[in-house]
């Protein structure tokens, strides 16, 4: 059993902890935050649930991560859900935005960014988007893909070259 869920209180601050970060995760895949929340709740059920058997290898962050993944995927087979990773949700409202005509629209520089990662292939996106957008280290997420830490900071590495040199001739970031 792992320390972090040994009693309530400490089971209670990794919640607190990994519970929204692993809802944009999911919902990246999901796109949707009602799915996204309900997945995540039945991660920590069953974690809760299973904590007495639990041998966790890795960190507490890789397998909350491994763990919402195969959820996920339960989830998915179940209520038979279409899911596209790299979808953008566009609900960027126009008032969120600076009246500033100098300053990016954010909507502008996602849109560019998620269109430059689909000429990434699909595991060295998964690669960059764990360590980028969701905050895991080279070597939380060679443990989660079970792959060495060289290879993570190899695709990391090629991945923002890559839009580097996609993103720098953008005509809407840079006029």
């Amino acid at each position: 059993m792992s320390k972090a869920f040994e009693n309530i209180k400490d089971f209670e601050l990794v919640f607190k902890e990994y519970y929204n970060p692993l809802i944009n995760f999911v919902n990246r895949y999901l796109s949707n935050f009602e799915n996204s929340r309900e997945v995540v709740q039945m991660t920590f059920v069953k974690v809760w649930e299973n904590r007495l058997n639990l041998h966790i290898k890795t960190s507490v962050k890789s397998y909350l991560y491994q763990s919402a993944k195969n959820t996920m995927i339960d989830f998915i087979r179940k209520n038979k859900i279409i899911f596209n990773a790299t979808e953008f949700d566009g609900s960027l409202s126009n008032s969120l935005l600076d009246d500033n005509p100098d300053q990016l629209d954010p909507y502008i520089i996602k849109n560019a960014v998620e269109t430059a990662l689909k000429n990434v292939k699909p595991k060295a996106r998964e690669i960059f988007s764990l360590h980028k957008f969701e905050g895991l280290t080279y070597q939380e997420i060679a443990e989660y893909l079970n792959i060495s830490k060289r290879s993570v900071e190899d695709n990391v590495a090629k991945t923002l070259k890559i839009l580097k040199d996609q993103l720098k001739n953008h005509p809407d970031l840079y006029e």
